[in-house]
């Protein structure tokens, strides 16, 4: 009932069902995560729709909450999607992160929860993509893939996907990324997996902390080298746009001599048309007068008086 009441003001904004979804902090997060994942174009409109709605109803508080929102990355919104559509991703990635640090501080199957870990993460990556896809967006995979590693690296984040409202990527973390990962919570229905999560203390290097410490490095390069492709085809694409603004600026002063040019021939071929009408007058009244002149000389040979 808490979810419906939830979806039920972020879709129709009416003032009984923003009232019912600000009961309680949980309902309030439940609507602001279907907010994030809403669709990404209308996140605007629906989260000032929600902010007016909380103001009229008296909750001033909640209304300027909701107003600062940012409207999230569509890597970010990807994510959420994954993190919200029942499929149980989010619980298998939640289980493969709790799994690993359980591994690390017990010295257990580092190795097995590593490739878990690893396996958890493309999975819902996939899902990710495959929701944003649904949704009317294509992310890449790869980038959904990097995201997931970059949130999981900072516990603030890792528990704003859990609930549902990330609202960017942060950039990749250290080296130790995995020594501080938050703990997840135990499985629990969505409103109360809401609550934030706590890191846990870090532990004492296990017996395999170089295959540890080897595999955090993979997975930052990882990110390092989605980062340095995004940035190329991002250089890429200034050039390319940088280009054609400069065609564009050529082919617009190309333009604007052309037009001047034919505003002179137009000009020229307006006086030319004056001087040939004065010239074919001129060219009558001569011919009138040669006609006259004649019709004179006529006359005059044949013994006539003028």
């Amino acid at each position: 009932m808490a979810a419906s009441r939830a979806q039920a003001a972020v879709q129709d904004m009416t003032l009984d069902d923003v009232s019912a979804a600000d009961s309680n902090e949980s309902e309030l997060e439940s609507a602001i995560a279907d907010l994030y994942s809403g669709p990404l174009e209308d996140f605007v409109r629906r989260r000032d729709a929600l902010a007016k709605a909380l103001r009229t109803a008296g909750r001033r508080d909640s209304a300027t909450l909701v107003k600062n929102l940012r409207k999230p990355s569509r890597l970010a919104w990807g994510l959420d999607l994954a993190a919200r559509d029942g499929s149980g991703v989010i619980d298998t990635l939640n289980a493969a992160v709790a799994e690993m640090l359980d591994a690390q501080s017990a010295s257990g199957d580092t190795r097995g929860a590593i490739v878990r870990l690893r396996a958890a993460v493309r999975e819902f990556a996939g899902q990710a993509a495959r929701a944003a896809e649904q949704a009317g967006h294509r992310v890449e995979v790869g980038a959904l893939a990097n995201a997931v590693l970059a949130v999981l690296g900072k516990p603030e984040t890792f528990d704003q996907l859990r609930r549902g409202s990330l609202a960017d990527i942060p950039e990749a973390g250290g080296l130790d990324f995995l020594a501080a990962l938050p703990t997840p919570a135990a499985q629990v229905p969505r409103e109360a997996s809401a609550q934030p999560l706590v890191a846990r203390e870090a532990a004492a290097p296990a017996p395999d902390a170089a295959e540890l410490e080897a595999a955090a490095r993979d997975a930052v390069r990882q990110a390092g080298s989605g980062l340095v492709a995004a940035r190329e085809r991002s250089d890429v694409s200034q050039r390319a746009l940088r280009d054609a603004e400069s065609r564009l600026q050529g082919a617009e002063t190309r333009l604007r001599e052309a037009e001047a040019e034919a505003r002179d021939a137009r000009h020229q071929h307006e006086r030319a048309l004056e001087e040939a009408d004065t010239l074919v007058a001129q060219l009558r009244a001569a011919e009138n007068a040669l006609a006259e002149a004649e019709q004179r000389l006529q006359r005059i040979l044949n013994g006539g008086v003028e």
